[in-house]
């Protein structure tokens, strides 16, 4: 054999060596990706776990059957419904129902009620929402959710900035803000609104609508009070009024007024409609002392439904209220549009008349059509 015959034989088992080599490597570096990437996908697993919200253990005393019946009656297949254990009960569930005024108000509840231990503030409010957009958010239907996921002990309710619209009775008839029509369909919304709350043993404080910076705006809110103090004094529930509370010596509205610890503060938003922290609870602090008397005195009471106790009769008997008469619009003024942004260009129709008048009909793609699914 020649030498330049050997040393190509050499040279090629060196080359095989290194491929194999080679060829080894990448198997191990492969394994290695393969594993780290198992790794990698274990732990994002394990992360997103724990950020996942646990199932809310439905409440062991709450009422969960839906249709609305007496404890003790036969239910569907022979079934009874449970009379809740009043006695076992450690802490009023304080649910608060309502629009972004409602929203305010949980917040300044939550931070007012947090040093008592009797209270569980709970928010179920809705922002934009309001009784007359049904077709965007029905409260008379939600509430019966809401009383099948919560224990609803108070029902502390605030609602109707965004109200200010043309409302759709159950035969397709609209009818402006003010109308007959209007008002007799906006009551009967209420009325089966504070049934369902009343049918489920909740005690119910109405809280009225605030001084407004909008004249016109503040008239339709006026309206909207008389409304609900008529009907919670129908329906024997107390209505707290908060007007003249949130307003000046003058009874006018007023940007600055003192906190809870008595100092000067800003208290409402820049809309004239809302407040900031400092003025949610400044409202919520009427609110609770309210709710605080009650209790104190033996109206509400944890070991017995709404019904079986007589409520405040100081909170819930009806004042004498001047209700403001509609207004020309003012131009320029952000209050005209309701609270939260819904409200459309057919409500110019709706302050300036009381009688019915035509209103033109929803398109597809504006402000206020809030139709589902999109079109």
């Amino acid at each position: 054999m020649t030498r330049g015959a050997s040393a190509a034989r050499a040279a090629s088992a060196d080359r095989t060596h290194i491929d194999r080599a080679a060829k080894i490597k990448r198997a191990a570096f492969a394994l290695l990706a393969l594993g780290g990437a198992l790794f990698w996908a274990s732990a994002t697993r394990a992360e997103v776990a724990d950020y996942l919200p646990l199932a809310r253990p439905a409440p062991s005393d709450a009422i969960l059957s839906k249709p609305i019946r007496e404890p003790g009656d036969p239910g569907g297949a022979g079934q009874v419904l449970p009379a809740p254990d009043y006695a076992a009960r450690k802490k009023f569930n304080v649910v608060v129902l309502g629009d972004s005024l409602g929203d305010g108000l949980w917040a300044g509840l939550y931070r007012v009620l947090k040093g008592d231990k009797r209270f569980e503030v709970i928010k179920r409010s809705k922002v934009a929402s309001g009784f007359v957009r049904s077709e965007y958010y029905d409260w008379n239907a939600n509430v019966e959710r809401v009383l099948e996921e919560e224990r609803v002990d108070i029902a502390v309710v605030m609602i109707g900035t965004n109200d200010r619209q043309v409302i759709v009775n159950g035969k397709g008839e609209r009818y402006p803000l003010r109308a007959k029509g209007w008002e007799q369909e906006y009551r009967e919304r209420i009325r089966r609104f504070t049934a369902s709350l009343q049918a489920r043993g909740a005690y119910i404080y109405w809280v009225g609508i605030p001084v407004m910076r909008s004249a016109r705006f503040g008239g339709d809110m006026q309206y909207f009070n008389s409304i609900y103090r008529e009907e919670t004094a129908r329906a024997g529930v107390p209505f707290v009024p908060t007007w003249e509370g949130l307003a000046n010596a003058k009874g006018e509205y007023t940007a600055y007024g003192p906190d809870l610890r008595g100092r000067e503060k800003l208290l409402r938003a820049d809309d004239g409609i809302h407040f900031t922290l400092a003025g949610y609870q400044v409202l919520a602090s009427i609110v609770a002392d309210a709710i605080k008397t009650d209790i104190d005195k033996g109206y509400v009471r944890l070991d017995a439904p709404a019904g079986k106790v007589r409520q405040s009769a100081a909170v819930s008997e009806p004042q004498e209220e001047t209700v403001a008469e509609p207004q020309a619009p003012a131009q320029g003024n952000e209050e005209e549009a309701s609270a939260d942004g819904a409200h459309g260009a057919e409500s110019e129709v709706q302050s300036a008349q009381a009688a019915p008048i035509e209103v033109p009909e929803l398109r597809p793609g504006r402000a206020d059509d809030w139709s589902w699914p999109l079109r």
